[in-house]
């Protein structure tokens, strides 16, 4: 299973140290946040230059924006190699992943928790992965919503197998394996794995952990 880390869940205020920190790991994940898709806004396209800039490993994108296409060519530019925008915010999904995929980009659907899979498989021969959030903002810490198991179950069994399938919210040791055994091959980690003091040993603890699927 690939475990990625989102740079969103470090501390800002020191991210040079941050990246530092997890420079070993081949992946990082960058959120997007614009404060109108969501009320939340992370940072912009001159945050993702500087982090572009210091990072030597892939990057890729999760768009939470009213107008993903406005992101595609910048961050192409930087070196994003994957990008994914929610599906909710797309009337015509098809000319963004074909946007995407013109550009050389893997292109990816990403979907909030209340939104059922049904539409996933009239898009699967554009599309490289889809992203499942399997939580959301709220009192309770982030926590995985265990109903989300089902349609990533539903979406493994109708997409090609060459569509990766990832996992994005309260991802820890407790519930890694049984997202692996759904059809999750990708995990996004954030705030657990920057507040640890050393979150390279809890990426090499979940990547074990994932490893204990029941067969």
């Amino acid at each position: 299973m690939k475990i990625i880390p989102s740079i969103a869940s470090a501390n800002l205020l020191e991210i040079g140290s941050e990246l530092k920190r997890i420079q070993p790991l081949p992946n990082l994940h960058l959120d997007i946040e614009d404060g109108n898709f969501l009320p939340s806004i992370t940072f912009g396209m001159d945050m993702v230059r500087a982090i572009a800039g210091a990072w030597r490993g892939e990057l890729d994108a999760h768009l939470m924006v009213t107008n993903p296409f406005d992101y595609i060519e910048p961050m192409r530019a930087c070196g994003v190699k994957s990008i994914c925008a929610h599906l909710e915010a797309l009337p015509y999904p098809a000319t963004f992943l074909g946007r995407l995929r013109g550009l050389g980009l893997r292109a990816g659907l990403a979907l909030n928790l209340k939104t059922g899979a049904h539409a996933l498989p009239y898009f699967a021969e554009q599309l490289d992965y889809v992203l499942f959030l399997t939580s959301e903002p709220d009192f309770e810490g982030m926590k995985l919503r265990s109903a989300v198991l089902s349609k990533i179950q539903q979406a493994r069994c109708e997409l090609p197998a060459r569509v990766s399938l990832w996992a994005d919210g309260g991802v820890n040791l407790e519930n890694i394996a049984r997202l692996r055994a759904v059809g999750i091959d990708t995990v996004i980690v954030g705030r657990s794995f920057f507040g640890a003091p050393d979150p390279l040993a809890v990426y090499r603890a979940l990547a074990e952990a994932a490893e204990t699927v029941k067969k």
